[in-house]
């Protein structure tokens, strides 16, 4: 049997994606990010949307920051704001609302549980301190806490997204992908926890071209399979950015550039 031909035009790929839905973006500090289609959506009227992240991104007005400063998030779920101005100036104007804070690696077992179908995890870390009354003040109830041989434990819900989103380096036709560097992060689980999942790679192949214990990520898990920027456009994009921020030399930035353009 023939395997489906989930390649499609960013438009096309994003076409499920409607203002009020929940959006789960793969990332870490700006590493590891869909550009070309964080781009579309900036382009977009599409708003009301809750954005599931890690953190809000890189900062220096670098594409998923925007969409802080866009008017386009209404509410955010992550382990804090402060990495970029748009995200920390949204917040502290209430503009985009942010009912609590996780632990980086609470808030990857929640989505973790939202991948594997589980109705939630225990978690210990924060006991004594994210249970205090006013930390939350958005919450409006207390943490849901459970109490399991002596010891106290938070029940965290599972986190799940309308549309998912996530960025590779490579991925077949049929949309099992290849990682490299980064951003394998929790990808994967990212893309479980998406009732629909577009991945952007920097190079589409044909299916039996990656090597199955490369594939960091299964077909199955991927409705939509886009096209994004070259590997080598998207090392000037980054080095660009580092550039601006001062952690790296301009003329280093200027020479990918002109390389990338050769």
């Amino acid at each position: 049997m023939p395997y489906a031909n989930k390649v499609k035009s960013i438009d096309e790929a994003l076409a499920p994606l409607r203002s009020g839905m929940r959006l789960m973006l793969g990332e870490f500090v700006g590493a590891g990010e869909a550009a070309c289609c964080i781009e579309a959506l900036l382009a977009s009227d599409i708003g009301g949307l809750t954005l599931i992240a890690n953190t809000p991104g890189l900062r220096g007005g670098f594409l998923k920051a925007r969409l802080f400063a866009s008017g386009q998030l209404a509410e955010f779920i992550g382990t804090h704001v402060g990495t970029t101005e748009e995200s920390t100036v949204a917040y502290l104007d209430e503009a985009v609302r942010v009912a609590e804070f996780f632990p980086m690696g609470t808030w990857a077992e929640k989505v973790r549980a939202g991948a594997m179908g589980l109705g939630g995890v225990l978690v210990p870390v924060g006991i004594g301190i994210l249970d205090q009354p006013g930390v939350f003040p958005a919450r409006g109830t207390p943490k849901d806490k459970v109490t399991l041989d002596g010891r106290e434990f938070f029940l965290e819900r599972p986190l799940t997204a309308d549309v998912s989103i996530i960025k590779g380096w490579r991925a077949d036709t049929f949309g099992n992908v290849e990682f490299r560097g980064t951003s394998l992060q929790n990808q994967r689980d990212i893309a479980m926890a998406g009732r629909y999942t577009i991945v952007e790679v920097n190079e589409i192949v044909e299916v039996g071209t990656l090597a199955p214990e490369r594939v960091g990520c299964p077909g199955v898990f991927v409705d939509a399979v886009v096209q994004g920027l070259s590997l080598e456009a998207q090392h000037a994009m980054y080095k660009a950015q580092w550039a601006k921020l001062g952690r790296l030399p301009q003329d280093a930035a200027t020479a990918t550039a002109a390389a990338t353009a050769a």
